[in-house]
């Protein structure tokens, strides 16, 4: 066991600037119309994968070893953004996000290598939808049937070729996210 403090990591997609951008641009309208969200800057936007929670300094090589190899043998795709929703579907919402048109499929896949490479030392049981999170509520919070309208459909394409290992550091207004190690997509060609 290890004295030296413990570190919240995560595996995600990362997303290029443009696709951030253009995030934010159609999210613009909900920033003025739906009160109580705060919303994720631009620079923290990405696709969470596996979320590994704290772990021991010692257990982060482990982990960086295990999700290099498992998601190596995934192919690059090209995923598709879409729609603006919420969680949970039904009452209250707590997290607004931006979903997948295309490609979910593949995202549930890649998701299913990182979680299963991982789950000797955190076991993620719940389902995965592939989302990007742009919006949370301290509060639950009531939307009108019609609230997300305002929000276009993003329809651009976004290319899935590495997987990140972020370490996440919590703090006020908003955490940030370093990534420690990027793991290419080669279609079952042995890690490097």
């Amino acid at each position: 066991m290890s004295d030296r403090p413990k570190v919240r990591l995560f595996a995600a997609v990362e997303l290029p600037a443009d696709i951030r951008t253009a995030i934010e641009v159609v999210t613009a309208p909900l920033r003025t119309t739906i009160a109580g969200f705060r919303w994720v800057p631009a620079e923290n936007l990405h696709l969470t994968l596996v979320f590994l929670g704290w772990l021991q300094p010692d257990d982060v090589e482990p982990v960086r070893q295990a999700l290099a190899a498992a998601v190596a043998s995934a192919e690059p795709f090209i995923a598709r953004l879409g729609a603006v929703g919420r969680f949970p579907d039904r009452g209250k919402a707590r997290v607004l996000w931006v979903g997948f048109a295309a490609a979910g499929d593949a995202l549930a896949d890649l998701a299913s290598l990182a979680r299963e490479a991982v789950a000797d030392r955190v076991p993620d049981a719940r389902p995965f939808r592939p989302h990007i999170t742009v919006a949370r509520a301290k509060q639950p919070i009531r939307l009108g049937a019609r609230a997300l309208d305002a929000a276009a459909p993003l329809d651009r394409d976004v290319a899935v070729g590495a997987v990140t290992l972020f370490r996440s550091y919590l703090g006020s207004p908003h955490p940030r996210y370093e990534a420690i190690a990027r793991f290419g997509l080669q279609g079952g060609s042995a890690a490097g």
